[in-house]
């Protein structure tokens, strides 16, 4: 069998460790009589009321008779007073019920082995941010609120983890400022507060240095996850990058391994709900970080190491988000969308399916400006004919076509159903704050991610209701936030939310200035932080554009302003520090309009960021065409053609 290497750190000079087969128990025969009263063994047996052979974390014997097992109900130690209940982690189990919870977590301190009670505290801490409302609203799964607690229960590499974030928001809840944005970590400690950082980070170092001792698959792909939430909890992107590099270089090479399926059934008792979940995560982050370098433009491109891989495997960026995209199955037919929806589990099944077939329009998109001229070119009439083209390209117009009928029903299907909840369930409610964020989702891929409609001015202005929905419902959610996370500044993050993105994209395309002026002032106070993207580097794009808009305005026709504006681009360098931003400007001595570039660092308030003019980088053509470019053809650093300022 070829061997399957796990690369558990993503920083120089970690050790790459094998995961190996676990000697398999002999199968033992089962009997129905006979048989002593079962007491300590595991649920599942348990409920049959067979004979368990006690085999741990999970039973030999339903393994090899049922090919799941359900684990042990733990009981409190003899000296402790009563506790809750134990309930492991169900894997079988995938679907969401906000009225009814299919498992009410409860976790004994008893049961776990805690060296300390701020261990004890620490882990209780971290129970608690991953069931908060803000962190699971977009989720689509109970990966956080479930799943990860459960899991990091049972291994003491993932508990670790687990106290490090709890230990960071123990930190975060302590500290005066109150968000995220505001925070600086400390180099020292300087008051009594600032131990629970220090002792965040020495639980993150324990946590890898446990997994290089202890090979575990299921571990490794946990910990990339709970790491990288870690280092977004703390601001620092460039390792946060480097854990979704790592963590989609782990997905990659598990997925298309020549033994993918022996190495995914090792995962847990039923893997693939875990694996869908974690495989949600890392698409979603995938698409951020393709515009997040952890350097500078023409040093590396985006995710260097997963870029390698795929080369390697024969892959491109855009193919590996299928396979992602795929690996949650569903039966759920997108083609026969449920005329009324009965709950929001409902709603979301068909919803994550229709979402997931969303993802073949990058292919197409990817594969046609690969294809066109303006790869290599710099005319300013070529690439003005290649948007033309591209958002006209039939296949995309299909596409979208398509996909807004699909759309549209399945608004049709789920207006009633959230207007029932709205109306009747508190504004504190989680099934209220999570039916609000499934709205926002269905809005955000319906308003925006209809390439079509960016190809004229009347278009664009057609929108304008579905823009401002999106911002009256946007407001109803950053309402509900600011509620849960002024008591605690580590609830503002999560790592599958799009509002931000949306909103600066709302201030960048929408054809109403006051609409645009809304979004814009709601980026300014949104309080939380969503993945990969620094909340004030997007505000300080849109910020920047309502200077672009007026000198734009000046002269043509509401068309030929609308194309000048296709030339805005912009990147995050320095993993998210410092902006990038092109347009076009009209040269006064030249009596043209000609590209310009600027860069801002995103440091200290958002009224001191200043944007500084400086030589374009590269050939002065698509800046998404050379850092696309780069994925496919690598760069090499040694003949940068870069230009710094």
């Amino acid at each position: 069998m070829a061997e399957f290497n796990i690369q558990i750190s993503p920083y120089p000079g970690s050790l790459a460790v094998p995961f190996t087969n676990p000697p398999q128990a002999s199968k033992a025969k089962q009997s129905r009589t006979s048989t002593r009263k079962v007491r300590t063994g595991c649920i599942t047996c348990k409920k049959r009321h067979v004979k368990c052979d006690e085999g741990k974390p999970h039973c030999s014997n339903c393994l090899q008779n049922r090919g799941y097992c359900e684990g042990y109900a733990l009981e409190p130690r003899k000296n402790a007073a009563s506790k809750p209940g134990q309930v492991v982690w169900d894997s079988r189990q995938t679907a969401r019920h906000a009225a009814h919870p299919r498992i009410q977590l409860k976790l004994d301190p008893d049961a776990l082995d805690f060296s300390d009670t701020s261990s004890m505290r620490y882990f209780q801490e971290f129970v608690g941010l991953a069931k908060a409302p803000w962190t699971n609203a977009a989720a689509s799964s109970t990966l956080w609120e479930v799943t990860l607690p459960q899991l990091a229960r049972n291994s003491s590499t993932l508990r670790s983890a687990a106290m490090a974030i709890g230990a960071l928001s123990v930190w975060h809840r302590q500290s005066a400022k109150r968000t995220l944005r505001a925070i600086s970590v400390p180099e020292m400690p300087t008051n009594e507060s600032d131990e629970h950082y220090f002792n965040a980070v020495a639980h993150y170092c324990h946590s890898i240095k446990e997994q290089s001792r202890q090979a575990s698959l299921q571990d490794a792909i946990i910990l990339s996850v709970l790491l990288l939430f870690f280092e977004t909890l703390r601001d620092n992107r460039k390792a946060a990058l480097d854990h979704v590099n790592h963590g989609l270089c782990l997905m990659l090479s598990l997925i298309t391994d020549e033994n993918a399926e022996h190495h995914i059934r090792k995962l847990a008792p039923n893997p693939k709900p875990l694996l869908a979940a974690v495989a949600d995560v890392f698409n979603h982050l995938a698409k951020q970080a393709r515009t997040v370098l952890r350097g500078r433009v023409g040093q590396e491109p985006p995710l260097p190491n997963l870029t390698k891989v795929l080369r390697s495997r024969n892959h491109t960026m855009e193919t590996f988000m299928i396979l992602l995209s795929q690996v949650p199955s569903s039966d759920v037919d997108i083609n026969d969308i449920p005329t009324a929806f009965k709950s929001l589990d409902d709603f979301e099944e068909s919803w994550n399916a229709v979402q997931r077939a969303q993802t073949a329009m990058i292919p197409i998109m990817v594969e046609y400006l690969y294809s066109s001229d303006v790869i290599n070119s710099h005319d300013e009439e070529v690439i003005q004919g290649f948007h033309v083209n591209l958002l006209q390209n039939p296949r995309i117009m299909e596409f979208s076509n398509k996909s807004n009928k699909t759309m549209e029903a399945l608004d049709a299907g789920f207006q009633p159903l959230f207007n029932k909840i709205i109306m009747s369930h508190d504004t504190e409610s989680p099934l209220y704050l999570r039916a609000i964020h499934l709205r926002l989702q269905h809005l955000g891929v319906y308003t925006f991610d209809n390439p079509p409609m960016y190809v004229d001015f009347d278009s664009l202005k057609a929108r304008t209701p579905l823009f401002r929905e999106y911002l009256s419902v946007a407001a109803i959610a950053l309402r509900a936030a600011k509620r849960y996370v002024e008591k605690n500044p580590a609830h503002q993050v999560s790592l599958q939310c799009n509002i931000t993105w949306y909103l600066m994209i709302l201030s960048f395309f929408c054809r109403d200035p006051l609409a645009r002026e809304e979004a814009i002032e709601m980026l300014k106070d949104y309080p939380g932080q969503d993945g990969l993207w620094k909340t004030r580097a997007l505000y300080a794009i849109a910020s920047r554009n309502r200077t672009i808009e007026c000198m734009n305005a000046s002269e043509g026709s509401p068309d030929e302003q609308w194309r000048r504006l296709w030339r805005r681009e912009f990147l995050f360098e320095d993993g998210g520090d410092r902006v990038l931003l092109r347009y076009l400007e009209k040269d006064g001595l030249l009596g043209r309009w000609r590209l310009v570039q600027e860069v801002a660092v995103i440091q200290g308030k958002d009224e001191d960021i200043v944007w500084t003019r400086q030589p374009v980088v590269g050939r002065g053509g698509l800046l998404m065409a050379e850092v696309f470019g780069g994925e496919r053809a690598g760069y090499d650093t040694g003949s940068s053609q870069r230009t710094d300022t």
